[in-house]
């Protein structure tokens, strides 16, 4: 089970992610975009990696923040994982969340690329911390077989918290190539 929050203020993200707290950058509110949005406290991000190793290890390690590699490529063969970074969901009469969060993949011509996955992120468990960021019990994982068509995929996440009765809705492409021949 995933229990660690962090905490600080969010960032700008490029190839190589910082995940950190709060829906702000220099105390300014960071405006929504496809893939971050928030509504009130609610907030969630939908992050791509291709190293998931890497980024789960990370999250385990105490401190204030959580470094990994951001990916907009997949590699025809290997894995690309989409996790939800989230903070704020409502807590319940016991005191806990119960906010879910449902995947969906597009292959470049449109069409659904497999089947939706329903996912926890997070049940059961007390929120996080005002200003910490928890990340996703479930993610998605996505790998471009060989009779795959490369080009554009989309990965789509209704994040909702049953409690708030909020729905975020986010979205993300990636564009699958051909794997090193090396």
């Amino acid at each position: 089970m995933i229990s660690k929050v962090r905490t600080g203020a969010v960032v700008a993200f490029i190839s190589v992610g910082l995940v950190t707290a709060q829906w702000k950058e220099n105390g300014k509110i960071v405006p929504d975009t496809a893939w971050a949005k928030s509504a009130g406290d609610f907030g969630a991000q939908l992050v791509l990696t291709d190293k998931p190793e890497e980024l789960f290890a990370a999250w385990e390690k105490p401190g204030p923040s959580v470094l990994y590699s951001q990916t907009a490529t997949a590699k025809r063969g290997f894995p690309v994982v989409g996790v939800i970074f989230f903070a704020g969901c409502a807590s319940d009469s016991k005191g806990t969340c119960q906010a879910s969060v449902r995947f969906t993949a597009y292959a470049p011509d449109g069409k659904p690329y497999g089947d939706p996955q329903d996912g926890e992120l997070w049940v059961g468990k007390p929120p996080p911390e005002k200003g910490s960021m928890q990340l996703s019990v479930g993610n998605i994982g996505i790998v471009i077989e060989p009779k795959d068509p490369l080009g554009v995929y989309k990965v789509k996440a209704a994040v909702v918290d049953k409690v708030a009765k909020k729905t975020l809705n986010l979205e993300r492409t990636f564009t699958a190539v051909e794997a090193d021949k090396n």
